[in-house]
Formats: C-alpha cells, sequence, structure tokens
C-alpha cells in the first residue's frame, strides 16, 4: 500500500492527538494522587496545633482551680492523642486524620520525629506540674513556707511547660511550611505537564492552519509571482525606509536582505547600521557600569545602618546587579596583631558547610592568595569539591568563578568572591573591579573615622582624668598650707605629709609626661591617615591638623596652623561659606560626610574634594569642636566628564542618521 502525502499527515496528526490525550489523562490522574497523598499532611498541622493550644489552655483552667475540668480526660487525652496522630503519620499508618502515605523526605521525617519528641515532653511537663500541684495542695493549708516553696516551684514548671509548648508550635508551624513546599514542588511539575500538553495542541492547530496555507498558497502562486515582478522596486524602496526607521528608532537588530552584490546603498545601511549597533552596545555597557557605581555608591553613603547591615546589602546588590548566584565578602580583621586573617561578613546564597569558621588565613586557597597577590583571579573550569550552587532541588558546580581584591591606593582592605552558571563579560569584570575599589574607599573611610573617634574619645577621656588629678593635687595642696601653720608642734608629721608630697608631685609629673606622650602617638596615627584632617575650636579656629592638611594649606608643620582661622588660608575667598557650614555642623549637630565641594590649596590650584564634617561633643553634652576631613575626587570628577563628552559625541551621529533618512526619503520621491 503506498503511503501518500495526506496519508502521512492523518498519521502525524493521529500521533500528536493520541500524545496530547495521553499527557492531559496522567496530569489529571497525577493531581488527583497529590491531593490524597498530601491532603493528610496538609491537615496534620493544623488539627495538631488545636489539640495542644485546646490542652494548654484547659492545663491553665484546671492550675486556676475549675473542677468542673479532669487532667487525665481533657489535658493528657488530647495530648497523646496528638502524639499518635503524629507518630502514625511518621510510621504511614492509618490515623484519626486518616490514611498517611509513607514519606522518604528525610526532612519531613525529621521535623515529625522532632515533633514527636516535643510533644513528649511537653506531655511529661504537664504530668509534673499537674504532680506538684497535687502534693503542695495538702501542704498548703499547714505550713506557709512550705507553700512559699511549692509555689516557686510550681512557677519553674510552669516556664518549663510554657516554654515545650513554644518549642513544639514552633516545630509544627516548620512542618506546616515544609509540607507546603513539596505540595508547590508537586504542582509546579504538573503545571509544566499542563503547559507542554497546551503546545502541543496549539501546535497540532498551526501545522493544520500551515498545511491549508500551502495548499492554497500553491494555486495562487502564478498570480503572485506576476504581481512580485511588478511591485519589487516598490518593496525596495518601502524596505529601505522601514530599515532606516527602525534603526532611527533603535532597532538595531533589524535585518536587511540586498537585492545583488552591487547594491551599494543597502550595504551601507548595513555598515551604518553595524557600526550604530556597536556604539549603542558600548553605551549600554557605559550607561551600566555608571549606574552600577552610582548605586552601590547610594548604598555605601546609608549612614543609618550598622555594619554588617551595610555589608549583606553590599553583597546582595553586587551578586543580583552582575547576574551571579552566589557571593561573599571577606573583610581583613587586625583585631589581633600577631594574627591577621579574612573574615567572611557577609555572604549570598552561600552553602553552609563552604566557611564553617567564616576565616580564612592570608595565603590560604584562592581568596587568601588573591589577598595576598593583590590581583584578581577569574577561572571557567570550577575545582570539583571547591562551590557548589545549591537549591531545594538539588545543586551544581558554577562554570564560573571571579575573586577580586578590594583595594584602593596600593592598600588591600579584603576579596569580594562571585560564582556565576555563566560566563562573565569583560565589562562585568570591570565593574566587579571598580566596584571593589570603590567599597575598599568606604571601607578605609569607615575605619579611618572610627579610629578617629575612639581616638578623641580618649584624648576627652585623658583630659578629664587630668582635671580631676589636678582637683585632687588642689586639695592636697591646701592640707599641706594648713600643716604648715602646726609645724612647730607637729614636725614628725609634717616630714611624713612632705614626703608623700613629694611623691605626688612626681606622679603628677610622670603622668603630665604620658600625656605628652600619648598627644604624640595621637597626632602620629592622625598624620599617618591617608587624608587630609582637621580640627577647629568653637571659634572655628585651627587647634591641629595632620601633616597632608598641613602640605595642602602650605605650611610647614601642624603647629604653624594653630590660632589660625580659614580668613588666613589660601583659600580665604572661600572662608565665608566654609564658616557657614562649619557653624551649621555644630548648631545642628549633624555630621555632614561626602560632600563634594572645590578646594583650593596653598599654590593656588582649584581641585574637587569629597568632605565630611563631624561635630565634637563633650560628656556634658556641650559642643566643643569640629572636626573635619577630605580627600581629593579631582581624577574621578575628570572620568565623568570624559563620559559626558561620549554621550555628546553620540548624539551627533544620530544627528548624522536623521540627515542620511532625510536623503533617502527626498531620492525615493
Amino acid at each position: 500500500m503506498k503511503i501518500t502525502k495526506a496519508l502521512r499527515y492523518t498519521l502525524i496528526f493521529a500521533v500528536v492527538g493520541f500524545i496530547t490525550t495521553f499527557l492531559i489523562v496522567y496530569v489529571q490522574r497525577n493531581i488527583l494522587d497529590t491531593y490524597n497523598r498530601n491532603l493528610p499532611f496538609i491537615s496534620l498541622g493544623d488539627n495538631i496545633k488545636n489539640r495542644t493550644t485546646k490542652a494548654h489552655l484547659w492545663f491553665e483552667e484546671l492550675l486556676a482551680g475549675d473542677k468542673s475540668l479532669n487532667f487525665e480526660k481533657d489535658v493528657l487525652s488530647l495530648l497523646t492523642s496528638s502524639q499518635a496522630i503524629l507518630q502514625g503519620a511518621y510510621d504511614g499508618k492509618n490515623t484519626e486524620l486518616g490514611s498517611f502515605a509513607q514519606t522518604n523526605d528525610e526532612e519531613t521525617r525529621a521535623i515529625l520525629k522532632e515533633s514527636i519528641i516535643d510533644i513528649e515532653k511537653l506531655t511529661e511537663a504537664a504530668k509534673e506540674r499537674w504532680n506538684a500541684r497535687a502534693q503542695a495542695t495538702p501542704v498548703a493549708a499547714t505550713d506557709s513556707t512550705a507553700t512559699a516553696g511549692a509555689g516557686n516551684a510550681g512557677s519553674d514548671l510552669d516556664q518549663k511547660f510554657d516554654a515545650g509548648f513554644e518549642e513544639f508550635q514552633q516545630t509544627v508551624e516548620r512542618l506546616v511550611i515544609h509540607v507546603g513546599k513539596n505540595v508547590n514542588a508537586d504542582t509546579a511539575y504538573l503545571n509544566w505537564l499542563s503547559w507542554v500538553s497546551s503546545l502541543m495542541v496549539f501546535v497540532t492547530f498551526v501545522l493544520l492552519c500551515t498545511l491549508l496555507y500551502r495548499l492554497q498558497s500553491s494555486n495562487d502562486k502564478v498570480m503572485v509571482d506576476n504581481k512580485a515582478m511588478l511591485e519589487q522596486e516598490t518593496r525596495r524602496v518601502n524596505t529601505l525606509s522601514q530599515f532606516i526607521e527602525a534603526v532611527s528608532a533603535g532597532n538595531y537588530d533589524i535585518e536587511l536582505q540586498t537585492s545583488t552584490a552591487e547594491d551599494n546603498l543597502t550595504n551601507t545601511l548595513i555598515n551604518m547600521r553595524n557600526k550604530l549597533k556597536t556604539n549603542a552596545e558600548d553605551d549600554r555597557k557605559r550607561n551600566w557600569t555608571t549606574t552600577g557605581i552610582a548605586q552601590i555608591g547610594d548604598i555605601l553613603r546609608a549612614s543609618n545602618t550598622s555594619s554588617s547591615d551595610l555589608y549583606d546589602n553590599i553583597i546582595k546588590f553586587v551578586v543580583k546587579y552582575t547576574g551571579s548566584n552566589q557571593g561573599g565578602l571577606f573583610i581583613l580583621n587586625e583585631d589581633d596583631e600577631k594574627n591577621h586573617f579574612l573574615e567572611l561578613v557577609a555572604c549570598y546564597a552561600f552553602e553552609r558547610k563552604k566557611y564553617m569558621t567564616r576565616q580564612v588565613q592570608i595565603g590560604d586557597g584562592l581568596v587568601g592568595q588573591c589577598f595576598l597577590e593583590g590581583e584578581r583571579i577569574y577561572l571557567l573550569e570550577v575545582p570539583q569539591e571547591y562551590i557548589n550552587i545549591t537549591s531545594g532541588l538539588g545543586g551544581a558546580n558554577p562554570n564560573a568563578l571571579l575573586i577580586v581584591p578590594l583595594k584602593v591606593n596600593g592598600t588591600i582592605y579584603g576579596v569580594i568572591e562571585l560564582a556565576s552558571f555563566r560566563r562573565y563579560e569583560p565589562h562585568e569584570i570591570d565593574l566587579v573591579e571598580k566596584l571593589a575599589e570603590t567599597i575598599a574607599s568606604t571601607i578605609s573611610s569607615v575605619r579611618v573615622n572610627e579610629t578617629t573617634r575612639v581616638l578623641l574619645e580618649k584624648t576627652q577621656q585623658q583630659a578629664e582624668e587630668m582635671k580631676s588629678q589636678e582637683e585632687e593635687i588642689r586639695q592636697n595642696m591646701e592640707e599641706l598650707e594648713a600643716t604648715q601653720e602646726e609645724m612647730r608642734r607637729k614636725q614628725t608629721i609634717l616630714e611624713k605629709e612632705l614626703q608623700q608630697s613629694q611623691q605626688q608631685a612626681e606622679a603628677l609629673k610622670l603622668q603630665e609626661k604620658k600625656l605628652t606622650e600619648s598627644q604624640d602617638t595621637l597626632q602620629a596615627i592622625v598624620d599617618n591617615i591617608p587624608r587630609a584632617i582637621f580640627w577647629k575650636d568653637r571659634d572655628l579656629r585651627f587647634m591641629g591638623c595632620n601633616k597632608i592638611f598641613a602640605s595642602v594649606a602650605g605650611v610647614q608643620s601642624p603647629a604653624d596652623l594653630i590660632g589660625k582661622t580659614d580668613f588666613d588660608m589660601a583659600w580665604s575667598a572661600q572662608a565665608d561659606a566654609y564658616r557657614r557650614d562649619d557653624q551649621e555642623v555644630m548648631r545642628k549637630r549633624e555630621a555632614k560626610l561626602d560632600i563634594e565641594e572645590v578646594n583650593i590649596n596653598s599654590t593656588g590650584e582649584e581641585s574637587w574634594v569629597l568632605t565630611s564634617k563631624v561635630p565634637i561633643i563633650n560628656t556634658n553634652n556641650e559642643v566643643v569642636a569640629i572636626l573635619g576631613m577630605f580627600e581629593d575626587i579631582t581624577t574621578r570628577k575628570r572620568k565623568e566628564a570624559e563620559i559626558n563628552k561620549k554621550l555628546q559625541e553620540r548624539e551627533d551621529a544620530l544627528k548624522e542618521l536623521t540627515a542620511l533618512k532625510h536623503l533617502i526619503e527626498t531620492r525615493k520621491v
């Protein structure tokens, strides 16, 4: 028997229809099976919670003296029946709630087992409390001391019972949530099969329509060919116009077919589209990079979050913005001078067992080696056991691993590690390196600010201690003067007191020497901070600065700046604005952080600086001074100017494209 085209199409449609029908029936049967299998587990949590809550309430009423309730019947029976239901669910047996299927899910079995243990503890706690109450009742009428002891014991047992009840409720809630996740997973698979069935029906319909269309098309082919020859040139012009309009609108993916190899106009338009597409892609990458830097800047400038929240926000943003699947942020811990290590301060979707200690020694592993060398590490072949990206359904190795040091001005403050199933593009790697530099700069600023704050608090504390010691010495001197008036009668006592006074004077000199050394140490620390730092009194006269600020001000040492004002500096033209800004910070008692402004150094050169100012408040809640610091950001501002220049060049190219479009339309006419 010869198989014709009609028979072949009929057989194909019959097979597709049979497969589609089979899938629909399979989905329906699985829906019923999923419902019957999960229904007892769905009602299990609420039923058990209701039973234990009811037992808890009735037990409280029993303890309050309600004689209409019975402990064995109304409380213990509810707890025992709840335990039996949980045990039946664990063993896969018939219970009051129905028949439970034996589950192979280890987590479900673990939660059920934990629930059984918790309700056993709860039952034992209820029995102990009830027995303690029964034992305390006969004694209460005769012995007040025993009554008080029984009350304390009852209170402890009440707390034990309530704690067991809360722990059991939390375990049951975890069971409800886990069962819900399993039901959602089964439902998702059935939904997928349902969509496949619908797709096959749709494909069958499309194939049938295509077949009918081809039959009709063969009859009209001769007429279409004749008409196509007459309209070919018109279509070509319309196609070129549509192509130009689409490119002008930003659609660089539109295709244009050339009729002949000598069609120079079409080839020119295609080349123009390719160049514009390349420029648009470059602009998209630059805009993506600029947006990422701006958004991480907003996160880093947030002053109302703790360090841990800041680190979590940083790694969360970097992972999501780069399309990664996992990420970790390691910061150098220098608390112990003899043992510096990298600490995992924040992570995103990390496997629990990867960094159990949250510490990585310098030079240990890829993270430690990246920190030691100060260069990025980009791997496309990740070791099998190094990292695993996991989910509720399983795990797999990433296809790309990017480790970048947090480095700024040659100093490394930590490492950021990213893992992804896809490879990172070069512009994405460049962005991560720029983000790492920005993060490192912020960490440097945070550490500098924290060090400065601690040093200032220490200095204020030492000043208060010196003031207290001066008051003590003054009192001692007054006592010494009173003693001198009785010198004739108490010569022996006077000599001893004089010796004590000399010892106190020596101690005072020693303390003054230590204070001087402490101030020198503070000045040395401030001089080594990589920012220009200064502080002024309430009259806005300079009280001190570090060497970097002294160099900007054009003086040889910080001591030459003491007592001067902004009117005595090279930036005297901006002195009024600086003083108003300082007075506002002290008046409002609010810090101003990362303010961009123009500064003039001692040579008269202008530069952009990032300035921060903080009010200094003593123990009496009085503003006594202001602390300021800034760093040069002129290079960054120049880069922003270059980006704006490139954007202007893009606009000029679009204008040329518009002019070319007008020329084509003129030729068409």
